[in-house]
């Protein structure tokens, strides 16, 4: 679903260029939950720009679902990101003038019955039903955070690129972002977290470790929860083969399956 081979991003600093990337690669699978980690300033954030096709790299190549971004004009690869990935920003990115509900239904391409029930649900699910008139500015970081998550999740993208999603989050909350981003991945999609902590490790199928702008590591996750050999293929059949009793934040995603664009793509 998602590669990157040899990717580096360099930024004109006084002292010099700055490598933020330095020669990263990798695959995600289709259907994957791949958890990015690192400490401040390894290259999380820009990793997940250049994935996203907002931030051209230096050198090297991104791919999505088969195709190159940055081979496109910045027409077609603004409509690429519209159809293909739901993006959860770190600084929210919501709109001032428009209301929780109207923030969520303005990253959606067409806006039908459907689509008008799914918002209404994941507002409700998100806990921001009594919120949903309000403008942002009069929202907790939290709230606002949960306002972005829906954003991105009410378009039913193929792949989600989350940038610290639970920062400004209280634990419970916290836990109930990742619960709603594994029954998205449960569902089919793809989802790829960056964060500072260790949260996300216990939903993904992999934690890839950067430091300094280079992959230091890779690890995966076995059934019993250690760091071991079974492989995402096998963890994400398991999931999928039995998934158990829907929690209570399963939602919308346990009730109603997503329809991802299908392609070609072997990724």
């Amino acid at each position: 679903m998602v590669s990157c081979e040899h990717l580096v991003r360099t930024f004109a600093t006084r002292a010099g260029p700055f490598a933020a990337l330095d020669d990263v690669s990798f695959r995600v699978a289709r259907g994957e939950f791949l958890a990015v980690q690192g400490p401040s300033g390894s290259g999380k954030s820009t990793l997940l720009l250049a994935l996203g096709g907002m931030l051209r790299p230096s050198s090297g190549t991104v791919a999505v679902d088969g195709q190159d971004p940055y081979a496109m004009s910045s027409a077609a690869r603004a409509r690429f990101r519209a159809a293909k990935i739901g993006f959860v920003f770190q600084l929210f990115h919501l709109v001032p003038y428009l209301d929780v509900r109207r923030n969520i239904l303005a990253g959606l391409p067409l806006v039908d019955a459907a689509a008008r029930d799914r918002v209404e649900e994941l507002i409700a699910e998100l806990g921001l039903a009594p919120r949903a008139g309000a403008a942002p500015a009069t929202l907790s970081a939290g709230e606002r955070q949960r306002v972005a998550l829906a954003r991105a999740l009410a378009k039913q993208p193929p792949l989600i690129l989350a940038d610290e999603p639970t920062g400004n989050l209280d634990p419970d909350n916290a836990a109930a972002v990742f619960r709603r981003l594994a029954a998205y991945q449960r569902a089919g999609g793809t989802v790829i977290v960056v964060t500072h902590g260790t949260d996300a490790a216990a939903h993904a199928d992999r934690v890839l470790r950067l430091r300094a702008g280079s992959v230091e590591g890779v690890a995966t996750e076995d059934a019993g929860g250690e760091r071991g050999a079974a492989s995402p293929e096998s963890r994400r059949s398991e999931r999928r083969a039995s998934p158990g009793t829907p929690g209570p934040d399963a939602g919308v995603f346990a009730r109603r399956p997503f329809h991802f664009p299908s392609s070609p793509s072997p990724c």
